[in-house]
């Protein structure tokens, strides 16, 4: 379903981004056909999830709008809301898209921590660390190979150029493998962790490590 209007952020509870600031893309923008075929993927493996729960899942996509955006929210369908500019983001391939589309999905099916027991879409940190687990687990293994690369590979260099785009909307430091967030939270961040947080929240994910202290409490 297409659609060429910009969407209003009601709150967290019922409409979660990828990020808060968007910007408009910059680099190399992957064909409307992977983009097509990456969301066809993305429909054929989720919608089992909302079935199970007597929902229905629903891809909204404008591929010629450049704003580096997508959104969950759970409405009449449990939606994901796309722009086409994540196809576009600096170092950007059909692993960044799909890391940025298990995040927003991770929103819809990623489980506790939720924002909270109505609409459950997961917190962005859970996002992040369900997307890069089970998510990409399911996701990569269907997309274009990547010559003489692992998919843990393909994993770790969608980490560092999805967070690298955070790091840029914010006008901060690009995350680093080496240098992890050494915050430690009173209380469960509700809204989005830094982007270093978020790095270390996708390595905890892939590796299957406890969710970082940066942004979550036990």
């Amino acid at each position: 379903m297409k659609f060429a209007f910009l969407l209003l952020i009601l709150s967290v509870q019922v409409f979660a981004s990828v990020d808060e600031i968007p910007s408009r893309s910059s680099g190399e923008k992957l064909p409307r056909k992977a983009f097509d075929r990456v969301i066809k993927i993305f429909e054929t493996t989720f919608s089992p999830y909302a079935e199970a729960n007597g929902r229905e899942l629903e891809f909204m996509t404008d591929y010629d709008e450049d704003w580096i955006q997508a959104f969950a929210r759970r409405w009449e369908t449990d939606q994901v809301i796309v722009y086409g500019g994540i196809a576009a983001i600096k170092n950007g391939s059909e692993d960044t898209m799909a890391l940025i589309l298990c995040h927003e999905t991770g929103h819809l099916y990623g489980g506790n921590p939720v924002s909270d027991e109505f609409n459950k879409l997961s917190l962005e940190g859970q996002a992040d660390y369900w997307a890069a687990g089970l998510c990409l687990d399911k996701i990569l293994p269907q997309l274009s190979p990547r010559m003489g690369q692992s998919i843990r590979e393909r994993k770790i260099d969608a980490f560092l150029a999805v967070t690298a785009q955070f790091a840029e909307n914010r006008n901060l430091p690009h995350p680093r493998l080496e240098t992890p967030d050494q915050t430690v939270v009173e209380t469960t961040n509700q809204t989005h962790p830094n982007p270093q947080c978020r790095l270390d929240t996708m390595m905890a994910g892939m590796n299957g490590n406890p969710r970082p202290a940066c942004w979550y409490k036990k």
